[in-house]
């Protein structure tokens, strides 16, 4: 057979194929349903449905049906799903005030249908999504919710989808209602602002208390706090032991975290010690000790009023800490240092006014 000629044949085998597929093709058609609008009421108005969102990888069909002729058709909804679904949620868009933007997710909402016998079919509906706070221009993720209807029917029965889909989304909305219920102002997750309120420092007013003195700007250092024992290897006259905590506290009231942080400064008198009670210019060494301590706390203050955020604020604390702790481990080496344990007094003299003047610059 020549090639023309088997080419030839080709053709009409092809022809012959669309021409007997196309009859089924022709009978194949879509069916799509209107959801309407939900007339469903909520006790709750502190949230609001801002968006909603197609995650589905199939935009345009919800599932697969049969119709009247117990042929399998694909089922779609009037205006695609997110308007419909717009449009069905109406009643939750509305803005009052303080409420949460809330977008809602879809990531499944599906049909499925199975024939029985020649006269029953057994369906499923199915919803999956994912609830969001929309926090200025950020998805904060909420909650996730899963349902499922199951129905059986008749064949003649062709009507029931619009109710199935609203139904699902209503059952979707009633269960956020109860979960916001359930976490308004409890959940840092609704946090929606953050308000840090440092107290003032730790007994200030009573600064002595047993074997501790807290840093008081009304309380100077006598030697009398030295109550210590001087290690055999040491060949200092005097140290002082000094340090600082913070505790925090965190709290949320219409929608604002608020975070109350005291700092303690402190010496150890046990831990301190002295083999001498009269030199004024020796107490003074050690007394500045203390006072960089307590500059390190202020300065602690400052780095966090623009550091803390909703979503991490107690780590962000617990690593300022860290990094104020060395920082002054770091100040009171340089210190001891540049005066040389009080030797030098040039040295002891512009530490004094450093500190000194940012104390008084931060108070």
């Amino acid at each position: 057979m020549k090639k023309y000629e088997i080419f030839k044949c080709f053709l009409l085998l092809i022809f012959s194929f669309f021409q007997f597929i196309s009859p089924s093709v022709a009978q194949r058609y879509d069916r799509s349903v209107s959801i309407g609008s939900s007339n469903l009421k909520l006790k709750n108005s502190n949230f609001y449905i801002a968006h909603i969102l197609d995650e589905r990888t199939f935009k345009r069909r919800i599932g697969f049906v049969f119709n009247e002729n117990k042929e399998e058709i694909e089922l779609d909804v009037v205006g695609g799903l997110v308007k419909s679904s717009t449009d069905y949620l109406s009643n939750f868009s509305r803005k009052s005030t303080n409420a949460y933007p809330i977008v809602l997710k879809i990531k499944e909402l599906k049909v499925s249908e199975k024939m029985v016998n020649n006269k029953l079919i057994n369906g499923e509906s199915n919803i999956n999504l994912d609830f969001y706070y929309l926090r200025d221009t950020s998805l904060v993720h909420l909650t996730a919710f899963q349902s499922k209807i199951t129905f059986t029917r008749s064949f003649g029965e062709v009507n029931h989808y619009d109710y199935l889909i609203g139904r699902l989304l209503e059952k979707a909305v009633i269960y956020f209602d109860k979960w916001m219920s359930a976490n308004y102002d409890k959940n840092i997750l609704l946090v929606k602002s953050l308000k840090l309120n440092i107290k003032p420092d730790w007994r200030t007013d009573n600064p002595v208390s047993g074997d501790t003195v807290f840093w008081s700007p009304n309380y100077q250092l006598a030697w009398k706090d030295f109550q210590g024992t001087k290690p055999p290897t040491s060949k200092y006259t005097a140290q002082v032991f000094t340090n600082f905590e913070y505790s925090a506290k965190a709290d949320i009231k219409e929608g604002v975290l608020i975070i109350d942080v005291q700092f303690k400064t402190y010496m150890l008198k046990s831990s301190s010690w002295t083999t001498e009670t009269i030199s004024a210019y020796g107490l003074a060494h050690e007394q500045l000790h203390f006072d960089i301590t307590k500059l390190v706390v202020e300065r602690f203050k400052q780095k966090i009023r623009d550091k803390l955020t909703i979503e991490d604020y107690d780590s962000e604390l617990q690593l300022t800490f860290i990094e104020m702790y060395r920082e002054m481990n770091r100040l009171q080496k340089e210190y001891d240092a540049e005066s040389n344990h009080s030797i030098n007094f040039v040295g002891q003299q512009k530490w004094q006014s450093l500190v000194a003047g940012e104390l008084r610059t931060i108070r």
